[in-house]
């Protein structure tokens, strides 16, 4: 599903600084490119991010299969990681 530009997704109360450390992780391992995925709920928001080795520097993708932070899934060419509450980012750290 597409989203209109009048369709605006908020997910609330992503904690910053946990989130800068995970993607500057990233960034050193080589990723350059991430998937936001956020998912809203009346209980608890969802972010996630997920990316693959052609997100990744070229040079940089022999790190892919070393990069072992929380993942919800990760198959042979994607990594997805659930960025779902505090604790969660905070054992990222």
């Amino acid at each position: 599903m597409k989203l209109m530009k009048k369709d605006n997704i908020k997910i609330r109360k992503v904690p910053v600084e946990a989130f800068l450390n995970l993607l500057s992780d990233l960034f050193e391992q080589g990723v350059d490119y991430i998937d936001i995925i956020g998912m809203l709920d009346e209980k608890q928001d969802t972010i996630g991010i997920a990316f693959s080795k052609d997100y990744m520097s070229e040079d940089m993708q022999d790190n892919f299969e070393d990069i072992t932070p929380i993942t919800v899934n990760k198959t042979a060419d994607t990594i997805k990681i659930n960025l779902s509450n505090d604790e969660d980012l905070n054992q990222l750290i």
